[in-house]
């Protein structure tokens, strides 16, 4: 029987330790558990995994005959790892090491941490089916929203479609289809006074998707909060699966919608979906290419906080998020990548 994701920290390292790690290999041990574990770190770029050979279980260490420091050799059989691939190279071609995700708080403290099971859209594996011609159609609406027809399912993320957001800081750039009414309810008010069975599904995070819904007054009778990493079915060709967040799992997740066999990833607002890891060669991988909605650094002022600071900043982040975007694309191999959820302005045309 399936089994719902979890998500355990096996080693925490502080800001100033963090900081010391050293090009190449690492070695650490929990204390408290007594298990060992190695960080590869490359330009900034870090890898980890468990100090645990996968033949007998033996312990690594440094390989004294690795020039490159990237490999270690097993304590045991002398067997070796690649760090840096994560692939044994003695003997070649055996096996490939399980990584552990890589997560930095706030403060630049590093844990590491295991997902149980890593992969679990691999559970009750589907192979695709020929879909006829408009069978599946994806509509841009504006910003974030797009309406999934899957068969004769409806699906819409994200429907922001009128007004402001974040106390009138973020407008609309794009007029959504002037039919958009008719295609979901505008309120969770109206949508309660008309179809409050509806079925609603929100992924089990700390902080609760509907937590201030009982002041409202809106009384919705079918809300289903289900776990991470599980099939959730709609019908025989339609699941779909909630994947946590990597950095906010308390409150931020990611979708994955399969019809006939065929997965549709979408990760906007989640800032590491899954912890980095995802299905590969998706028919259509959608993500944000846009910064979040922080008020930082522009409204901070004094000290360093010039305006020259504020633009090299600004800069630095777009570029560590293009080339995060770039590599995931890249990692991921999806037929078709589409980047949204960036089409929005910061004051409405009346402000000017």
């Amino acid at each position: 029987m399936d089994r719902k994701q979890t998500a355990e920290t096996l080693l925490s390292l502080s800001p100033a330790e963090t900081a010391n790690l050293k090009e190449g290999i690492n070695f650490f041990r929990n204390k408290t558990t007594g298990k060992d574990y190695i960080i590869y770190k490359e330009k900034g770029h870090l890898k980890a995994c468990k100090n645990l050979c996968k033949h007998q279980g033996g312990l690594f260490i440094k390989d004294i005959e690795d020039l490159d420091a990237r490999t270690v050799k097993c304590t045991k059989h002398n067997w070796k790892l690649d760090v840096s691939t994560m692939k044994y190279t003695n003997p070649p071609g055996s096996f490939c090491q399980d990584e552990l995700v890589v997560e930095m708080d706030e403060n630049n403290g590093l844990f590491l941490i295991e997902l149980n099971p890593p992969n679990p859209w691999e559970s009750d594996p589907r192979s695709p089916e020929e879909l006829a011609f408009g069978e599946v159609q994806v509509t841009y609406l504006t910003h974030a929203c797009m309406d999934l027809k899957l068969g004769d399912k409806r699906m819409v993320f994200d429907p922001w479609l009128t007004g402001p957001a974040f106390a009138r800081g973020w407008w609309l750039l794009h007029e959504p289809p002037s039919d958009w009414l008719e295609r979901l309810y505008p309120t969770l008010k109206l949508l309660a006074q008309r179809r409050p069975d509806i079925p609603i599904y929100v992924g089990d995070t700390e902080r609760p998707v509907f937590w201030n819904l009982d002041q409202s007054g809106v009384r919705l009778t079918n809300i289903n909060v289900v776990p991470f990493g599980l099939w959730q079915q709609v019908d025989s060709n339609l699941r779909f699966m909630i994947l946590m967040d990597g950095v906010h799992p308390e409150m931020d997740t990611c979708i994955i919608v399969e019809y006939k066999g065929h997965k549709i990833l979408n990760t906007v607002d989640c800032t590491r979906p899954n912890g980095g890891r995802l299905p590969e060669k998706v028919a259509l991988m959608m993500s944000d290419f846009a910064g979040g909605a922080s008020g930082f650094p522009m409204t901070f002022s004094g000290g360093k906080f010039t305006e020259e600071w504020k633009a090299q900043f600004i800069k630095a982040e777009r570029r560590k998020l293009l080339n995060y975007k770039a590599q995931l694309v890249k990692d991921l191999q999806p037929r078709i990548y589409c980047p949204f959820a960036g089409y929005f302005v910061e004051s409405h045309p009346s402000d000017k």
